[in-house]
């Protein structure tokens, strides 16, 4: 499991470096994402394995992160869309730590009439699995269970459906 998360993060670190973003892992490069489970705000256990055979988003986040909050409205608007389409699964993962509680993403979540899938990590997938860099990152996994592509940093709608449309 530290190896494929060393891998994961080598990828990340090289292509922010290089300053790519999409779709960027050559055919022979791809890394299978491991499966994991978290528990979501609503006390569900959820495991990427669940959603095999579709396209996920994953969107690392926290309330304090004003990149964060400004793209919420967009995730939100996607979340609405995958829901009726079946296009994709979008999954936030809130990222607690001292900074971040359970309470404070929740209320932000409320507060805002956000009704995305709110996974807690306590770093298991953020920081052990994919490493990311900072937040927000986003990331595909295409229906086949690879890193298809992700940014990091903040992001919008139309490159997150342009990220899926790649990830077919």
């Amino acid at each position: 499991m530290r190896n494929i998360s060393l891998i994961v993060f080598l990828c990340l670190i090289a292509v922010a470096v290089l300053g790519w973003s999409g779709s960027v892992l050559a055919e022979d490069s791809k890394v299978l994402v491991p499966d994991f489970a978290l528990v979501s705000t609503a006390n569900e256990t959820i495991r990427l394995s669940d959603y095999r055979g579709q396209i996920v988003v994953l969107n690392f986040w926290a309330s304090w992160c004003p990149p964060c909050r400004a793209e919420m409205p967009e995730f939100q608007e996607l979340h609405d869309q995958f829901t009726e389409s079946g296009e994709a699964v979008l999954l936030l993962l809130n990222q607690i730590d001292r900074q971040e509680t359970v309470e404070k993403g929740k209320e932000y979540l409320k507060s805002n009439n956000y009704t995305m899938t709110n996974l807690l990590d306590y770093g298991a997938v953020g920081r052990q699995i994919f490493g990311i860099p900072g937040l927000p990152t986003t990331v595909v996994i295409d229906a086949e269970g690879y890193l298809a592509s992700y940014v990091v940093g903040a992001t919008t709608k139309e490159t997150v459906l342009q990220m899926i449309e790649d990830a077919r």
